[in-house]
């Protein structure tokens, strides 16, 4: 009858690395899912399907195109895309002249290729002129469906 390990028997010990794994692997999955992504996510302008169209006598137009470069800044533009390149400063301008001239609505059109903080930073800006309402430009839709 044997009661007591012999000290030269080799033990057949290790560690259990299986939990230790199923931890990382949630820690890495908890960052991945709360981090928020803030890169250049594409803005895809739904067509309309419900509400009314704003008449474009009563309102003022920006229109941001993409960046010339990969990474750039994108272009605002005073009107439908045709008008000149403006700042920030100069589209709160428009926009308050706008409102005394009694145009209240901005229409922000944005190119597909514009990251979506941009459209917000114009978006910001203009908002900051008191009684202006901000729309966001939309296509057209194609046909009946």
């Amino acid at each position: 009858m044997l009661l007591r390990r012999e000290a030269t028997d080799e033990r057949d010990e290790h560690i259990d690395m299986t939990p230790m794994v199923d931890v990382v692997f949630q820690l890495m999955t908890f960052m991945l899912f709360s981090v928020q992504m803030t890169g250049g996510e594409k803005v895809d302008v739904p067509p309309a399907r419900h509400g009314v169209g704003v008449p474009e006598s009563q309102a003022v137009f920006l229109t941001l195109t993409k960046p010339d470069a990969p990474g750039g800044e994108a272009r605002l533009l005073l009107g439908h895309g045709e008008g000149p390149v403006i700042g920030l400063d100069q589209a709160r301008k428009a926009a308050a002249d706008a409102v005394r001239d009694g145009r209240r609505k901005v229409i922000l059109q944005a190119d597909g290729d514009v990251p979506h903080g941009e459209v917000l930073k114009v978006a910001a800006a203009v908002s900051e002129v008191e009684g202006v309402t901000i729309h966001v430009g939309v296509q057209e839709p194609l046909g009946p469906k």
